[in-house]
């Protein structure tokens, strides 16, 4: 399922894309006005400082957060690349802000994958095809 109603995101927090992930410019074009800060792409960065200094800084505001990952199941579940760095991240923001997973098609599992206690679970996918952005509702675990 598709989502066709705009989303509201006053800012947005995303990410530095590696070489093998879907690069979020077809997302962030969507939004030409919002302000966006980037997440520092170092494993050196503590993510619960970091989590506290961007909610400091957009509070108040309806944000969106894309988080990259290697695989997505349509639950919303995310595999990333096993450090846990975007999980603690995550789980210090407000849950009132929109987590979008970005991943391509090839990368979205239809199957569902073991989520973890830990694992933070994504609120939207947005789908990268080309220069194509598809947003996804998740499905509710059984």
């Amino acid at each position: 399922m598709s989502i066709t109603a705009p989303l509201s995101c006053q800012s947005i927090i995303s990410f530095n894309s590696l070489k093998d992930e879907p690069n979020p410019r077809v997302f962030l074009e969507q939004f030409p006005t919002s302000p966006v800060y980037m997440v520092p792409s170092t494993k050196d960065t503590d993510p619960f400082a970091e989590a506290e200094k961007v909610t400091v800084m957009f509070q108040n505001k309806n944000v969106c957060v894309l988080v990259p990952g290697v695989t997505f199941d349509i639950h919303g579940t995310r595999h990333g690349r096993g450090g846990g760095w975007y999980d603690r991240f995550l789980s210090r923001l407000p849950r009132s802000w929109l987590k979008i997973g970005v991943t391509t098609p090839e990368h979205l599992s239809h199957a569902p994958l073991k989520r973890e206690v830990w694992d933070e679970p994504m609120s939207l996918l947005a789908l990268i095809h080309q220069d194509t952005l598809t947003l996804q509702s998740v499905r509710k675990k059984l």
